[in-house]
Parts: structure tokens; C-alpha cells; sequence
């Protein structure tokens, strides 16, 4: 007698099927920096939309807690004292708990010492002020990508829902969501069981707007 074994569908099977043009068209990056560098006019006329900021504080924390961008570029001078003493590392530290699915490039045009190294060991890459435009728009796109990679959105999501990476209702989920692409009822399901782990209005916010990404992503990746 043969035995037959279910198994459930992986997040780790989807790959992002999404080509450089619409990764540029959809993604939003956001550059903070109290000097305001050229950076910003060479990605404009790359047609990047991007917006630019002197400093996040208490009075425009909107801009990071909401899930407005895929990409931030954070310089770590003079920035983020409304969140610590640690300056732009203070800044990053919160952006990636309320929201661990927006990537970070550091931003600095020089070296930091040993004390101040989270700051580049946190952010998701080092994109030096020095550098060209050639290098600096390279390492902007490798961002990109991994802005709207579906591991990446998925980790993001499950955190916004406050749920384990490798937990059964992760796991659970995987399966559900996997299914729901392609079957709305499915879907709906789904939908149904994440809203309920959302624990406030911020989290909720950038779990439904994650997960809106993701079944966009996912739809393509599975339809093409």
C-alpha cells in the first residue's frame, strides 16, 4: 500500500517576478540626510520617486511609521535625536521595529567607530556618499529588489501580525496565503484569521498594506 504525505506550500517557493522597470515605477525611497545631496536630482532624472527629509522627528513620524516607502537612505549624522542619543542608529532601530520589511541603505561618508558599527550592521546595506553615480544607483536597485522580495515582505507582515517566523501559524498561514493567490475564498480565509493578531492601528496599517504587496507580487510571480 502506498502512503501519500500532504505537504504544505512555502512562502520559499515564490520567487519576485518583477522586471527593473516595475520595480522602479512602483517603489518609493525616502532620503534622510540634514544635508541635502545630489543624490536626490540623479535619481529624479532616473525617474525614482523620491522624497527627501532633513530629519525624522515626533512631528513626521508618519513617514516611517506608516507604510509609505520601500526604501530609506539614512545618513547617521545630526538625525533621529527625537529617538536616542545613537543619532541616525536611534532612527533605524525604530524604523525596523515598527516595520522590519523597509529597507535601510546607510548613508555616510565616513567611518564610524566600533560604538556606532550597529548602524551598519542593522541597516540592509552601506551605500557610501563618495561613491558613483554608476555604483550608488546599482546598490539602489539591489535595495529595491529586496524591497519587494516576497521572503522580505513576508518576514515584515508576520511581525506587523506579531506571529514567529517558523511557527505553526506561520507555517499555516504559508499555506493558506500560497492557496489564496489563486482562490478568493481562500483568500478571504486568510484575511479573516491574520486581521484578528493585528494589535493596534499602526500595526494593522502596515500589515494589510504588506499584504496587499505580497498578493500583488505573488499573483505575478504564479501567473507571470
Amino acid at each position: 500500500m502506498k502512503l501519500f504525505f500532504w505537504r504544505k506550500k512555502s512562502i520559499e517557493g515564490l520567487k519576485t517576478a518583477m522586471t527593473r522597470d516595475e520595480i522602479l515605477r512602483r517603489s518609493r525611497i525616502l532620503i534622510v540626510d540634514d544635508e541635502s545631496p545630489d543624490l536626490i536630482d540623479d535619481l529624479k532624472k532616473a525617474h525614482f520617486s523620491v522624497d527627501y527629509v532633513k530629519d525624522i522627528t515626533n512631528e513626521n513620524l508618519e513617514l516611517i511609521d506608516r507604510p509609505l516607502y520601500d526604501l530609506m537612505i539614512l545618513d547617521y549624522g545630526n538625525v533621529g535625536s527625537d529617538f536616542g542619543s545613537d543619532q541616525g542608529l536611534s532612527l533605524l532601530k525604530h524604523a525596523k521595529r515598527v516595520n522590519p520589511s523597509l529597507v535601510v541603505l546607510a548613508y555616510t561618508s565616513k567611518s564610524l567607530p566600533s560604538s556606532q558599527a550597529d548602524f551598519y550592521r542593522m541597516s540592509d546595506g552601506i551605500l557610501s556618499k563618495d561613491a558613483g553615480i554608476g555604483e550608488s544607483m546599482e546598490k539602489i536597485e539591489e535595495a529595491l529588489k529586496k524591497a519587494f522580495d516576497v521572503k522580505n515582505l513576508w518576514l515584515g507582515f508576520l511581525h506587523a501580525a506579531a506571529v514567529a517566523p517558523g511557527s505553526e501559524t506561520d507555517l499555516m498561514w504559508q499555506n493558506l496565503f500560497i492557496e489564496g493567490v489563486s482562490n478568493q475564498n481562500k483568500m478571504k480565509k486568510f484575511r479573516m484569521k491574520a486581521m484578528g493578531f493585528f494589535s493596534g492601528d499602526n500595526s494593522k496599517q502596515i500589515g494589510i498594506a504588506i499584504l496587499e504587496k505580497l498578493v500583488e507580487i505573488s499573483l505575478k510571480t504564479l501567473i507571470g
